[in-house]
């Protein structure tokens, strides 16, 4: 399902990932492509596997299943209109109508992702305490973590980003990195 191979990098508007610069009025943001894609790979991964959880599946119920099947779709398509957007280019600016128009279809999908499958699992009764549940909710965390550092990409008003600062590590965001390995530990666990 991969829309690019590469290492996720800095994410924050202080970071390498997304630099902000301010000229009179205007306010330019530019966007990762690597990271991105990287994060809505780790996102279409963890909400894949994710709703063919039989205990999930069963807590959603068929018609929220459906549902999650149709933002998953509507999220790669983002995701590729994003890269296709970009190019061959390492960083864009969101402030491109094509690039700020496909982040904005992530931002959208991502908040239905978050909406549908992360507060299903995340809600489920804690005397559930099998394994697969109990990994579903870590990866659950993860995936939420890389829906706040994508926002956080763009949440920028005036000087200060909105949300947390984030740390790193040499221009590699360690929020990001862990939270992309444990969904892999998460995929794999369940087959995928």
């Amino acid at each position: 399902m991969g829309l690019m191979t590469a290492a996720g990098v800095a994410a924050a508007a202080t970071l390498s990932a997304c630099s902000v610069s301010k000229t009179g009025n205007v306010t330019t943001i530019t966007l990762n492509v690597a990271e991105v894609a990287d994060y809505v790979d780790a996102l279409l991964n963890f909400s894949s596997t994710a709703i063919n959880v039989p205990l999930v599946a069963a807590a959603m119920g068929a018609p929220n299943v459906a549902l999650a099947n149709t933002i998953i779709a509507a999220l790669t398509a983002a995701g590729r209109a994003f890269v296709a957007a970009a190019g061959s280019s390492t960083t864009v600016s969101y402030d491109s109508a094509s690039v700020k128009a496909a982040f904005d279809s992530i931002l959208t999908d991502i908040g239905q992702v978050n909406t549908l499958i992360i507060a299903t699992i995340t809600g489920m009764a804690s005397d559930l305490s099998s394994s697969v549940i109990t990994q579903a909710k870590t990866a659950a965390g993860a995936a939420a973590t890389l829906i706040d550092l994508l926002k956080a990409m763009v949440a920028v008003s005036g000087r200060h980003s909105v949300g947390p600062r984030l740390a790193s590590d040499n221009g590699i965001n360690m929020q990001g990195m862990v939270a992309m390995n444990v969904i892999g530990v998460f995929v794999s666990a369940q087959g995928g």
